[in-house]
């Protein structure tokens, strides 16, 4: 018993795992089913693989070309910065020269060096600190790059600007100054990290020092003569690597290492003028990123022209396969009975001729199908006669016996008039005239029933009409009124002993003409017929079934508070007498 249920369990589990191929394998059958989705495939794989392989040529081709010139526009605009902080600094060097020179600076740095040679009063003294103070104010708002200008003398006494903040390496100023006799020294001081410079000031004759001049830059807008750099990408470092400058601030005073592998692109440029050796470093992920957009855009342009050929693909086989799915479209309607012929066709081409040969067959089973279909109404219209001679028969003796009851009760006055009724509905229903007549001929007919039948029912007999005036000319098959009206009054009047009322309605609805009789009868019991309905119904229905189809005919409906409505469905027909289509 557990090796039964084990094989079972195995068996659903290889049925479980066959599931996803057969569904792929339907899935597959379905989309091959058609053949445009089979073209669409093949002219797909045919363009999209030519494709693929010209874009990725491409590609390769056009990453070695970009990580060129990548390389280069570095390299190039590395020279471009480097050259435009040199120059910067260039200037700084003039303005040094300009304040050394200045007869403030002068006077004061003399007299502190050699007061005896260089004395000044206390007045003088205080006014040459004050416009010295002021120009070197001046000249730091006219460079917002500069955060203080310093003098010192060699004694170690110190003139700022104002809001300058206390130099804390003096000693490695004197140092920088010396390094560099007669020119500009900068170095990167810990203290608020700021990038400073050094000069000494000597007297204009004997070259003596008496003094030194001191420009202490902003960080930031150090940082600002290469932002367009992104973080971690530029430095500015001295020739032992130790980074002066840089977007980030916390990697000041922090030693610059190079890593010695492939995955970075290291860019170097020695300043001749300041000693500065400016660093561009591009790393391959930043490299990478221009290629994958590079990639991306390849990609898309693939995806673009396939759908572009996909698109224009569709367009030219649907223009080549819609005749074909056409006529599958009119073979599948052709076996429903509903045969149409293939219009539109203008090619001469293989699949013109099926077209044309289909289009023949069309009409030679439409000529087949009229010949019979004549054969058929010849017969119908046999049926019809017969049927005919069983309505009048059925009428004449209905009606003849309520004459012969109302003549046994008592001789009445009245039986002349029902006669001359009779005369007239049985000339009117034997006469050789045409099958179809005006809608208001075939409600006189109904009315003068009704009055024929008013003799024997007195008060229990009331009817009303109610017919829209513009449907008076619509024809009708002759004699489709007055089985129903018969029929209102024999299972409806008749079988009440209250005053009984028949309404006959006629409306247009849905482009349809419908004709309602409605009694207050105690309603009738349908019959067990195949349409359910009595005789004179069912002939009723028949004859309408053979002039305009299945679709149109006679419905019974019993209403819940008693009486019945019979309705009629006709198509509205306004040919003349005979011409019924």
């Amino acid at each position: 018993m557990s090796s039964n249920t084990g094989s079972c369990s195995q068996r659903k589990k290889i049925s479980r795992r066959g599931e996803p191929m057969n569904l792929f394998r339907r899935l597959w059958m379905h989309f091959t089913s058609r053949l445009l989705y089979r073209m669409v495939v093949i002219y797909s794989l045919l363009v999209v693989t030519p494709l693929i392989v010209i874009i990725s040529l491409f590609y390769f081709r056009s990453t070695e070309i970009i990580e060129t010139k990548i390389r280069e526009t570095t390299n190039q605009t590395l020279v471009e910065t480097a050259d435009k902080i040199d120059g910067n600094l260039k200037l700084f060097k003039q303005k040094a020269d300009t304040i050394s020179r200045s007869i403030f600076a002068n006077r004061i740095l003399k007299h502190e060096n050699d007061p005896e040679i260089y004395a000044l009063s206390d007045e003088e003294k205080t006014l040459y600190k004050e416009q010295l103070k002021e120009l070197l104010n001046d000249e730091v708002a006219a460079d917002e790059m500069i955060d203080a200008i310093y003098i010192f003398t060699e004694k170690g006494t110190m003139y700022a600007s104002s809001g300058a903040v206390e130099v804390d390496s003096y000693p490695a100023l004197t140092y920088i100054a010396h390094e560099v006799p007669g020119q500009l020294g900068w170095a990167f001081f810990t203290d608020h990290r700021r990038l400073m410079s050094a000069m000494e000031i000597k007297y204009d004759s004997t070259e003596k020092k008496i003094g030194l001049i001191s420009i202490a830059l902003k960080p930031q807008k150090v940082f600002d003569m290469y932002a367009t750099y992104s973080n971690e990408s530029f430095f500015i470092a001295n020739s032992g690597n130790l980074i002066l400058s840089a977007s980030d601030i916390n990697l000041i005073d922090t030693r610059l290492n190079l890593a010695d592998d492939n995955e970075t692109i290291v860019n170097k440029r020695t300043s001749l003028y300041s000693g500065f050796v400016y660093y561009s470093i591009i790393t391959k992920k930043m490299l990478n990123k221009e290629i994958e957009d590079l990639a991306y855009f390849a990609a898309w342009i693939t995806f673009a022209a396939w759908v572009a050929a996909l698109i224009l693909t569709i367009f030219v086989l649907r223009y080549v396969t819609n005749p074909l799915v056409r006529l599958a479209r009119l073979m599948r309607r052709a076996e429903r009975e509903d045969f149409e012929q293939m219009k539109g066709i203008r090619t001469r081409d293989e699949i013109a001729q099926v077209c044309n040969s289909f289009n023949r067959l069309i009409r030679e089973i439409q000529s087949l199908i009229q010949e019979v279909y004549k054969t058929e109404l010849l017969k119908k219209e046999a049926d019809l006669k017969a049927i005919k001679m069983h309505l009048n028969p059925h009428f004449l003796y209905n009606t003849l016996e309520s004459m012969r009851i109302l003549a046994r009760e008592a001789g009445s006055k009245e039986v002349p008039e029902m006669i001359r009724s009779l005369s007239k509905i049985l000339r009117f229903s034997i006469s050789p005239a045409d099958d179809f007549i005006p809608l208001e001929t075939e409600l006189n007919l109904a009315d003068s029933y009704l009055q024929l039948h008013k003799y024997r029912y007195k008060d229990r007999l009331n009817w009303l009409t109610e017919v829209e005036k513009e449907l008076a000319a619509v024809k009708v098959p002759k004699l489709i009124l007055q089985p129903i009206v018969e029929n209102a009054v024999v299972h409806g009047i008749d079988q009440t002993d209250r005053p009984g009322i028949i309404c006959i309605r006629a409306y247009e609805r849905d482009y349809d003409l419908w004709l309602e009789v409605e009694d207050n009868g105690p309603g009738i019991v349908k019959k067990s017929t195949p349409g359910g309905l009595g005789t004179g119904l069912e002939n009723v229905t028949s004859r309408i079934q053979i002039y305009y189809g299945r679709e149109y005919g006679v419905t019974t409906e019993n209403k819940p508070e008693g009486g019945t409505i019979v309705r009629i469905r006709l198509p509205i027909t306004l040919e003349q007498e005979g011409d019924v289509q």
